[in-house]
């Protein structure tokens, strides 16, 4: 049977795009016209090879390619056929070829705009991941094509980056994240990170430091010199005491999500270490704390907007950095105009933790109030976004600490407990 040729016409094709139905129809020779449901048209060769295998090959999309030009470009690709070529297995090696021309930089755009997003991370993570990106994998890699890194780059990496055990176990965590995304998308066959441990470059895990708990005197001088840091960072650390919520938490907080009328803060997931946004409710004393924050944030909004006119010229609109206070802290410590212990971010939550048990405050209580999520029962049953029973305990808290810093009658633990956590049914 003689093959048909040139059956298609240009106004046929206009016709079945606009009706939009879903078609395949042969221009002869193998060359065909295709239209999807979704409305894409295309053109197909279709081809046998030695052996009788079928094979396909898309030569591109209608209009962009004209059926002209479809035309003269299957007569090309059968010319290559007829002579034992086959051009969907060029097509294929020519797209590996280009796979692998990919830069470590190409790799790493790539993972930000389909992966390392506030869909899957939190924003704490994603900075982390963006500072270990910029300051220490491109500046080793960026260059480099994503086939030829191998282990021992990585290893090479992460001990010239000469950062802390706990760092460079992060590190490995972004580079090997960043690698498996390749695998993904068949840059590479395996992930080279695999079977690199910490403990062989770095040595066992240093003991984690133990968690410190300011005493009550501690905490008067530190609070009644506070404001020597200036008043935004005054303000921030009480409230950052008072509500026992991370720092990045308090950082990342926005006008919109804070209700001072009903008394409530509402941290969203995108700002928290555990995906899951979370209700902080506000004590009179701290409500004015906010309200003295927010007056000084001007229009921003942001609580805390950046102080920083080169920051505030690059990014516009942005909240101050995560190491904003505590680079105010480490100043003072090494100044000398702090006559304590020298404590971490994370020893507030710690303070909190232990002060809230010696005022009375249950357990559950004070597990709660520091967003810890709690076992058993309780945290299966209870699953309340207001609880009176923390409301109750986080205005007592802020009681005890305007008591330190004013220096009025120091609280003593109450005969009785707060009341405990009530199930749920």
């Amino acid at each position: 049977m003689a093959k048909l040729s040139h059956v298609l016409s240009d106004l046929q094709i206009r016709r079945w795009i606009a009706k939009g139905d879903p078609i395949a129809r042969s221009d002869g020779d193998g060359l065909t016209f295709t239209l999807s449901i979704k409305g894409t048209a295309a053109w197909v060769l279709r081809f046998s090879v030695p052996g009788g295998r079928r094979r396909e090959l898309t030569l591109g999309n209608y209009p962009d390619i004209s059926l002209a030009a479809a035309r003269e470009l299957s007569r090309e690709k059968r010319a290559q056929i007829d002579r034992g070529i086959d051009p969907a297995a060029i097509k294929q090696q020519d797209k590996a070829r280009a796979a692998q021309a990919w830069t470590m930089r190409d790799l790493v755009d790539d993972f930000r705009a389909k992966v390392l997003n506030s869909r899957n991370y939190s924003a704490s993570t994603i900075e982390s991941r963006e500072h270990d990106y910029a300051n220490v994998i491109l500046p080793a890699f960026g260059s480099w094509r994503v086939d030829t890194v191998t282990s021992i780059d990585i290893v090479n990496m992460l001990r010239n980056a000469k950062r802390t055990w706990n760092i460079t176990k992060r590190l490995l965590t972004s580079m090997s994240m960043l690698l498996d995304h390749a695998c993904g998308i068949t840059l590479i066959a395996a992930n080279p990170c695999t079977g690199i441990k910490i403990t062989s470059i770095m040595g066992a895990r240093p003991k984690p430091r133990t968690r410190m708990m300011l005493t009550t005197d501690e905490i008067s001088t530190l609070l009644r010199g506070i404001d020597d840091l200036g008043k935004e960072n005054a303000l921030a650390f009480r409230i950052l005491l008072a509500t026992c919520v991370r720092g990045y938490e308090l950082v990342s907080a926005k006008k919109e999500h804070i209700d001072l009328e009903n008394g409530n803060w509402w941290v969203p997931a995108e700002n928290v270490k555990t995906r899951s946004g979370f209700m902080v409710p506000l004590a009179p004393l701290v409500i004015e704390w906010f309200q003295e924050l927010i007056a000084l944030s001007g229009d921003s909004v942001w609580l805390l907007p950046s102080r920083r006119a080169d920051r505030i010229k690059k990014f516009g609109d942005v909240n101050i950095c995560r190491s904003t206070l505590w680079a105010a802290f480490n100043r003072a410590f090494k100044r000398g105009d702090i006559d304590i212990r020298r404590f971490t971010p994370h020893d507030t939550r710690s303070t909190a933790k232990g002060h809230l048990r010696n005022i009375g405050v249950s357990r559950e209580i004070s597990e709660i109030a520091l967003n810890h999520t709690l076992k058993g029962m309780e945290g299966i049953y209870d699953v309340r976004t207001e609880i009176p029973e923390r409301r109750i305990a986080m205005a007592k808290w802020a009681e005890f600490l305007y008591a330190c810093e004013h220096g009025t009658t120091t609280p003593e633990p109450p005969k009785r407990e707060t009341p405990r956590l009530r199930l749920v049914a």
